[in-house]
């Protein structure tokens, strides 16, 4: 009776015929459990534990029983009593998939990766087949840093259950941590075909399409978000940085500032009003407890710390400053280690393959468009400021930061070595697709722009691609550089910025490739200093505008009033009118940037 009142979801008559049993068999271990599992599916946790272990004293070595008490215990939370409960099943059951699966989503839970893993892989080699294990195991891969297996192994829990939306969520947030913002947009759009997001799934696919550029459609889901109200510091988050990126700084502020509002350790929020000198002095004291806390992710307390050293920066509190950033950078370095020696070995082989050689025996292939403009150089050289200058013309298209080049070399195979093997018209027909990409439809733009800095390393795939194109090269002086990039908290890819000898290393690299450039490059390239820009503006623009091939108008001086978003970390200093405040800092950090001034010869 008490089977047929639960299999109908009768729960009360259901419960009073399994008490009717049990008080003529209270020893009667079956009857329990199954009493334990109504009591369990009824939301009655109390209930379920007691009838558990009470079976448990029946029999204290059945596996079963024991995985249930320990998920119990998961669902209330006690962590500890619930690994207790899932390692004495193991004892009994080694190689018991849910219960190796428990154990290692408990110590993943308590934020122990390292610990889980290898309980995770057993599970997944005795249930290959179950998604659940496989959406576990990657959120430990990615928590270790391992994004690439983390998202291997979420691409196959999705294929194994193609309506796990969590499993599809996570996929999404991974990819854009890996900068594959094109599939992470179409990730998340796939899971909100199957279920409506969660605010936080909103959120990232926010800033997925931030990313993109896709600015319009962002604001639409970062408002969506808003409108949840019920992760508000996330969701003010989001739609401060369309606001940043837009230039609508107080509307910007408002947000960040709402943000910590909602949220006291929202270090990310801090982090965008230090950046844009709109942090009070009382925040050092909640920044501090951020940068300290060691349960907070490394992510946010590197942030805090970023801030914190902007704030204390400008105060003067130079030495303590210093101590607070070299902080945030070691966690960052720890997040996103470097090796400089498979770094050098990349740029000798680009050298190596893109000789003078190479471009005579491909003179012509390319396609000979004059439209596009390669701003690039070391990140933080003037990149940024350059393009604003440029933006200024109505027959320029500013593009930003653009990774057309890096996706071409990623499609290569064995790149760069691959691009010897390559057909005649592989680079026209790129070439075209590329140039249709940058100038965007514009009927009235004559020039598009490229302002990735890294394109430094593939001037001579641009060269065979577009051999007419204009290549402008940022130049600054290296300790300018070098200080800069260590201020700031770059969100992927440039993780030699997080050591000072890495930083000088890479710096030197850098120039042996530029020469090497120089020497081989059918293209003629045109050099901007950053520190003429900044103390004879007009020379130095006029000689960029003539470059370039357009006629001179002192309006583009004024970059300040150039209305257009901007995708880079210079978005606040290039609202602001060209000066020369930030020369010569470095000098205020000489005794700490020492090994930085080493690796660069100084």
């Amino acid at each position: 009776m008490a089977r047929a009142y639960a299999e109908q979801g009768q729960y009360e008559p259901a419960r009073a015929a399994y008490r009717e049993v049990l008080s003529g068999e209270p020893g009667n271990r079956d009857v329990l459990v199954e009493y334990a599992v109504l009591e369990a599916q009824a939301g009655q946790v109390t209930a379920a534990r007691q009838a558990f272990e009470k079976a448990l004293d029946l029999a204290p070595d059945d596996a079963s029983i024991l995985l249930n008490l320990g998920e119990l215990a998961h669902q209330e939370g006690n962590l500890d009593a619930a690994a207790g409960h899932y390692r004495n099943g193991l004892e009994t059951a080694p190689k018991d998939a849910d219960l190796l699966y428990g154990l290692g989503d408990v110590l993943r839970a308590q934020g122990r990766p390292a610990d889980a893993l290898p309980y995770l892989e057993n599970a997944h080699a005795e249930a290959p087949g179950d998604p659940e294990i496989l959406n576990a195991l990657a959120i430990v891969f990615e928590a270790l840093n391992r994004l690439n297996e983390a998202i291997a192994n979420y691409r196959q829990a999705v294929s194994l259950a193609p309506d796990y939306c969590d499993a599809w969520i996570n996929l999404g947030h991974a990819l854009f941590q890996a900068n594959a913002f094109e599939e992470a947009e179409g990730v998340f759009r796939k899971a909100q075909n199957i279920q409506a997001l969660p605010t936080e799934a909103l959120v990232g696919w926010a800033r997925v399409l931030f990313q993109l550029g896709r600015y319009d459609e962002g604001l639409v889901r970062a408002d969506d978000a808003m409108k949840r109200g019920d992760a508000p510091s996330i969701a003010h988050f989001a739609r401060g940085l369309f606001d940043l990126r837009l230039g609508n700084f107080a509307a910007a502020s408002a947000s960040f500032k709402a943000s910590i509002t909602h949220d006291r350790t929202a270090a990310e929020a801090y982090e965008q009003l230090a950046y844009m000198n709109a942090l009070e002095l009382e925040a050092a004291g909640p920044l501090a407890d951020i940068l300290n806390d060691d349960a907070l992710s490394e992510q946010s307390r590197a942030s805090a710390g970023f801030a914190l050293y902007k704030l204390l920066d400008r105060q003067g509190c130079y030495e303590q400053a210093f101590t607070v950033l070299a902080r945030a950078n070691a966690f960052k370095a720890k997040l996103q280690p470097f090796n400089i020696s498979a770094f050098a070995q990349r740029l000798h082989r680009t050298s190596e393959v893109f000789s003078c050689e190479f471009f005579a025996a491909r003179l012509g292939q390319g396609v000979p468009s004059k439209a596009p403009i390669f701003i690039l150089g070391m990140p933080r050289s003037g990149t940024t400021l350059t393009e604003q200058i440029l933006a200024g013309y109505e027959p320029v298209r500013a593009g930003g930061e653009r990774q057309d080049f890096q996706k071409l070399a990623r499609s290569i195979g064995d790149y760069p070595n691959g691009a010897l093997e390559l057909p005649a018209d592989w680079a026209r027909r790129n070439g075209e697709q590329i140039l249709e990409d940058m100038m965007g439809g514009d009927r009235n733009a004559h020039f598009a722009t490229n302002k990735s800095p890294g394109n430094y390393t593939l001037i001579g795939l641009i060269a065979w691609v577009f051999p007419n194109a204009r290549i402008i090269y940022c130049k600054r002086d290296p300790r300018e550089i070098g200080l800069s990039c260590f201020e700031q908290n770059f969100r992927s890819g440039l993780n030699f910025s997080y050591d000072l000898e890495a930083f000088g290393q890479v710096y030197r690299h850098h120039q042996r490739l530029m020469e090497h450039w120089r020497e081989v490059c059918p293209v003629t390239m045109h050099t901007v200093s950053y520190d003429d820009m900044t103390n004879e503006p007009e020379n130095t623009a006029r000689a960029l505008i003539e470059y370039c091939g357009l006629e001179w108008n002192p309006a583009c001086l004024d970059t300040a009033s150039v209305d257009r978003a901007i995708d880079t970390a210079s978005v606040w200093q290039v609202r602001q009118p060209i000066n020369t405040r930030s020369l010569g800092r470095w000098r205020r950090y000489e005794a700490q940037l020492q090994p930085m001034l080493r690796a660069l010869g100084f």
